[in-house]
């Protein structure tokens, strides 16, 4: 390594008080926080990141108040050379519906609180560094949208089918002053990106339980969701004999039944989800006439989601010829299994191991922002731990002494992989 651990570390106080002001913006009455993106939240959200990047003295890389193209918003400490690469450090600010405090939020303000640091402390990279705000990783239009627009892994496709159909997603960049003929515009040449460095809570309960205090990301795992639509036939629910229904439901229930027992029994390291089913025409006296079924599947390499793919479609296939209906099946999105960096890795271990921090290599069962570096750039993922593994719901918790290791440590990670002489 090329300087001490203990040489510079963050200002704790600046940091929470900033953490605690970014969680008031989109607060719910349960603790946790309502800020899906494009909301008016989120704008809210943008606006004070913005007001705090320039409170900095760090540059506001964006074209707009709102970001960049895709909406991604940046703060940039130039590096010796104002051509020179960047080295990225983020996260995002958007959450789920009635989400938490810290998913997200806590690799942006990090991010922020890093560069500011290094600026305060009068070091200069060697490439810029810039701490940079997602659009939409949580997936409310699109998953991943605004680093997957940064990457160039985002189509004009994947544009034309966004989650809350096109009006609702037109609507939410409207606020933001963006289009979807834009959005693409935000593409970076790989050549311009240096690494990519990405702090967040695990969201589950291993580092909780195993009494470490941080995580070094092996891998992400791929996600796939699918759109399963069963086609029966409406019928009176009371003088329809039960062996004549083409019953939507039956099949429905049934393959999400059989689905969760072909998972434990045959893909214990996979994991799969029916987040809803929308029955048609949804009443106690009608024999279902189709359901829409939203599966999704995770698995932390290509050859095991591509294996639990085969098994459940075929599954849906089986059960719909069981219950005589049709099935439709439309892919929603394919994210690909990611594998973090081997150069990263170990400096991220060096570094905590010199700061004095507990630790295990470990995959991360949820997506995140830095999958869409994987390939193009050293790529590195730090967890902290979620207290009682809870995340995506007004109990997501992480103790505060916990953060500030984390935020250490990317500090850390950042000088010695950005090369900044100290």
């Amino acid at each position: 390594m090329t300087h001490s651990p203990s040489s510079i570390r963050i200002n704790e106080q600046r940091f929470k008080t900033n953490f605690e002001a970014l969680s008031r913006i989109g607060a719910t009455a349960a603790g946790g926080v309502h800020r899906p993106a494009l909301s008016a939240a989120d704008l809210e959200a943008r606006a004070w990141f913005r007001e705090r990047i320039e409170a900095a003295g760090l540059e506001y890389a964006c074209q707009r108040p709102t970001g960049d193209a895709a909406g991604n918003q940046s703060a940039v400490l130039r590096g010796n050379r104002a051509d020179a690469p960047h080295f990225l450090l983020g996260s995002h600010l958007d959450t789920v519906p009635n989400g938490g405090r810290f998913d997200g939020a806590l690799g942006v303000l990090a991010a922020l609180e890093v560069l500011q640091t290094i600026k305060e402390a009068g070091y200069i990279p060697v490439v810029c560094l810039e701490a940079i705000n997602f659009t939409d990783e949580e997936g409310a239009h699109l998953g991943l949208l605004g680093s997957r627009a940064l990457t160039g892994k985002l189509t004009s496709a994947d544009l034309g089918h966004p989650n809350l159909g096109v009006e609702e997603f037109e609507s939410g960049l409207s606020r933001l002053g963006l289009t979807r003929d834009g959005i693409l515009g935000a593409y970076r040449e790989p050549g311009m990106i240096a690494g990519y460095l990405e702090l967040h809570i695990e969201q589950g309960p291993t580092l909780a339980e195993s009494g470490e205090e941080i995580g070094i990301v092996t891998a992400i795992v791929g996600i796939r969701r699918l759109r399963l639509r069963f086609i029966g036939r409406a019928d009176h629910a009371g003088t329809t004999p039960i062996p004549r229904r083409r019953d939507a439901g039956r099949a429905a229930c049934t393959f999400t039944a059989h689905a969760w027992e072909a998972v434990l029994r045959d893909f214990t390291d996979c994991a799969i989800n029916v987040g809803n089913m929308r029955f048609e025409p949804g009443i106690f006296n009608v024999v279902p006439a189709a359901v829409t079924l939203d599966l999704e599947l995770r698995a932390s390499s290509k050859q095991g989601l591509a294996a639990l793919y085969d098994a459940l479609v075929h599954l849906a296939q089986q059960e719909s010829k069981e219950a005589e209906v049709e099935l439709e099946i439309t892919l929603a999105e394919d994210i690909p299994p990611a594998t973090m960096h081997p150069t990263v890795q170990p400096v991220l271990i060096e570094c905590a191991v010199a700061a004095g921090y507990t630790y295990r290599s470990m995959p991360s069962g949820a997506g995140h922002d830095a999958q869409s570096f994987a390939d193009i750039c050293p790529t590195g993922m730090i967890f902290i731990p979620s207290v009682a593994g809870a995340s995506h719901s007004p109990k997501e918790f992480s103790h505060w002494q916990d953060c500030v290791n984390g935020a250490d440590l990317l500090l850390q990670a950042a000088l010695e992989l950005a090369h900044v002489p100290t």
